[in-house]
């Protein structure tokens, strides 16, 4: 099973690692550099300083080295080491040169002014590093003036000299190799202490989503305001939390409506069953008593009849709410009203039409249609006056879309919240359920095959004239 805090703890221990390696490495290089280039000047440096000790005048080359200043050259104690050469034959070495078997150091081909360092071995087995050199001795200036030459004219004359100075590295691998081991350590306990940091911070940034699961196993539709409290949660779960919110609070709706279907379902049928059953007994009880038995068989039929119109309702309103796809057609909306009014309206009531356009066609189921049509109508024809007309109005609201209003008069004067229940399935504002031809299912089949078709159906009373508006 796949794991978010895994997956969290795996990715951004590797990435931040690899982050921290990378900046550590760019780092150990960047040092290692940097102290070799400083090796490498403070070479350059020295041999700066031993060229400054070599002077020419006209009775030759100098070498003014003192060293009492230099200890390192004639020590044995880290020993460096130089060596010019003058005409191609030596011309002064360092007196380190002289305590070992190897007295020269190696001579390079180098062009003038310009210097080669390179790695060695020193006379005393060390690995060490060379820097190799060729210059024109300097001359004083005061001798210059004697002569009375620039010293253009007194370097075309003058030999160059070749210097080689070398040293221990020793010093310089041990400060390579102490970086390269505090950059090994550093990597590998970074690499500990960030997995051990951000299995914390995941834990602990996805602890709210433990306290929402926990919160969601406690819910239960039961309860009277079964939902989920989003005033301790993160910004980034409040969307979540407030969709499962939503979902539970329609669910707890369609638990409570499908409870009081239920029961309501229940006494529509427990009362004509208990009807059949009274009759059956009284039957029983007095066998010979004629009138009984001739209204029996007329009796049982009516309440035979009622109990078969409820069910069919209940498996109306079962198949409206299938998912089985409507097949539509091409219906005359005109047409198809009139059929439903010439087959319901037995009474002969009084019903206005008014239609904005003689054939209005439209593309839909015909039987999901007809069936809240003829609804809708047979509605409005029993809940009305006998005296009082009935209005349907159609219109084309665009090449696609219609609307159908259905008004009549109502006896009821019923209140905004009870609007809201007209859809609700076996709802009646007698509570006490007297009546013995409705149940409250037509509307529910009404609202239900609407949501099939993709069509809606809105309810509003003004002075006691009710409209239902369906809009196709």
């Amino acid at each position: 099973m796949n794991s978010i805090h895994k997956k969290l703890s795996r990715y951004l221990s590797i990435s931040i690692s690899l982050l921290l390696f990378c900046i550590l490495l760019a780092t150990d290089i960047s040092v290692d550099t940097w102290i070799s280039d400083e090796f490498d000047r403070a070479m350059i440096n020295k041999v700066g300083l031993l060229e400054t000790l070599v002077e020419e005048d006209e009775n030759g080359i100098e070498f003014d080295f003192a060293g009492e200043f230099m200890p390192e050259f004639e020590g044995k104690e880290n020993p460096e080491y130089y060596q010019l050469w003058y005409k191609s034959e030596v011309f002064e070495r360092s007196d380190t040169l002289e305590l070992f078997e190897i007295k020269a150091l190696s001579r390079l081909d180098v062009k003038l002014h310009e210097f080669i360092i390179q790695d060695t071995v020193l006379p005393d087995g060390r690995n060490g590093r060379m820097l190799y050199t060729k210059f024109f001795p300097q001359v004083d200036s005061d001798i210059r003036e004697i002569l009375g030459i620039s010293r253009e004219e007194f370097a075309k004359n003058q030999q160059p000299m070749e210097l080689a100075y070398a040293l221990s590295r020793e010093e310089l691998d041990y400060i390579h190799w102490f970086v390269d081991i505090i950059f090994i350590f550093t990597s590998i306990f970074s690499v500990f202490i960030i997995r051990i940091i951000v299995k914390l911070v995941v834990s602990r940034s996805l602890k709210p989503i433990s306290e929402l699961s926990q919160q969601l196993r406690k819910i239960s539709l039961n309860s009277k305001n079964p939902e989920v409290s989003v005033e301790f949660l993160p910004q980034e779960l409040v969307p979540i939390a407030e969709g499962v919110n939503q979902f539970i609070k329609e669910n707890h709706i369609l638990y409570i409506r499908e409870q009081r279907m239920a029961s309501d379902i229940a006494h529509e049928l427990k009362t004509p069953i208990a009807e059949l059953i009274s009759l059956s007994e009284v039957a029983l009880k007095f066998p010979h008593e004629k009138e009984i038995s001739d209204n029996l068989a007329s009796d049982v039929h009516g309440i035979s009849y009622r109990l078969k119109n409820i069910v069919s309702s209940i498996m109306l309103l079962q198949k409206s709410s299938s998912s089985h796809e409507l097949e539509t057609s091409k219906i005359n909306l005109t047409d198809l009203i009139s059929n439903i009014i010439s087959r319901e309206n037995s009474d002969d009531r009084d019903i206005t039409l008014l239609f904005d356009i003689p054939s209005l066609i439209v593309n839909t189921n015909k039987f999901a249609l007809e069936t809240v049509l003829s609804n809708l109508i047979n509605n409005a024809i029993f809940y009305s006056p006998t005296n009082s007309a009935i209005e349907i109005t159609t219109s084309k609201i665009d090449n696609r879309n219609a609307l159908i209003k259905i008004s009549n008069i109502c006896y009821e004067n019923y209140q905004e919240n009870e609007l809201k229940l007209f859809f609700d399935p076996l709802w009646q504002k007698d509570e006490s359920r007297t009546s013995t031809e409705r149940f409250g299912l037509g509307l529910a089949i009404v609202k239900s095959y609407c949501e099939k078709i993709g069509a809606t159906v809105s309810i509003s009373l003004v002075e006691k004239k009710i409209t239902f508006t369906v809009s196709l």
